[in-house]
């Protein structure tokens, strides 16, 4: 174990890896926990600032990650993750987890200033066709939402709907949310789905429960088939593994985040948004 580990971390990154749907990606469960990251989704953005910090320390520190190249793989997913966090959660948030977590994953032989002088920005940030960035956050954001749902949501921006939704499209969606070159399309929809969730904002929230259904595959009004109740039961479990790592977090997070006040349901796609949408799969 490394030193200086939270009491309970290890045992909520077990926690959290068995709840965790294996479909979702075999590391899945640690990027959950990044937001506080979807362990590390939920830990950015976490009232402690120093728990992403943690966690790669207690993961460098366990078999699995002890390689100085997996090492390097857990880092710049993480980072993935911060930077996507940047649209959920804001930038101060990110940046105050940032920080304590580059002096802990600083690459051996270096410090955090000459790692810092040494980086290069990465190439799928390098932006040589800004036309493509949007057609890729168009099709995203059509695949999270779906013709049904994302007009309404565009059309309750008034006056306001066009830079917001080229600000969606392009920077959200086009340049961070739909970059999968180091985490999943699915693995990307769990970390915004718990982020949101963390946040205790409730339409977003239920928009992202559908969301996530949708990416495994959700369809229709009729939830009574085998395929849907999988699909509702792995959205369920994604809420359960984001419950558990705030819960361990603290009451401070409990409340920030409302889940003392509860947080939408699967249920609740189809009483109040009227289903998982019509489009092809």
């Amino acid at each position: 174990m490394a030193e200086n580990t939270p009491q309970g971390l290890p045992q909520l990154c077990e926690d959290v890896k068995k709840i965790v749907p294996k479909e979702l990606g075999e590391h899945a469960w640690y990027l959950l926990l990044s937001n506080h990251r979807k362990k590390a989704a939920i830990l950015i953005n976490s009232p402690t600032n120093t728990h992403l910090a943690s966690l790669y320390s207690h993961l460098a520190s366990t078999p699995e990650f002890s390689t100085p190249e997996a090492q390097a793989e857990l880092s710049q997913r993480l980072r993935d993750v911060l930077l996507k966090e940047v649209t959920l959660v804001g930038a101060p948030q990110v940046l105050a987890a940032l920080i304590p977590f580059a002096k802990v994953s600083a690459p051996p032989g270096t410090t955090v200033a000459s790692a810092a002088a040494a980086s290069t920005i990465s190439p799928q940030y390098l932006i040589s066709d800004p036309d493509a960035i949007k057609a890729r956050g168009v099709a995203k954001i059509n695949g999270i939402y779906g013709p049904a749902l994302l007009p309404n949501v565009f059309a309750s921006f008034g006056s306001h709907s066009a830079d917001i939704q080229h600000m969606e499209l392009f920077t959200v969606y086009g340049l961070y949310l739909s970059d999968h070159a180091l985490i999943s399309a699915l693995e990307t929809e769990m970390i915004v789905f718990v982020s949101i969730l963390t946040t205790g904002l409730r339409g977003p929230s239920l928009w992202h429960i559908r969301g996530m259904g949708r990416l495994l595959g959700a369809r229709g009004t009729d939830e009574s088939g085998a395929k849907m109740a999988k699909v509702k039961d792995m959205v369920r479990q994604v809420k359960l593994a984001a419950i558990t790592a705030v819960e361990w977090c603290g009451p401070d997070y409990v409340a920030k985040s409302k889940l003392n006040q509860g947080w939408p349901n699967v249920g609740d796609v189809l009483r109040e948004l009227g289903g998982w949408g019509d489009d092809d799969i």
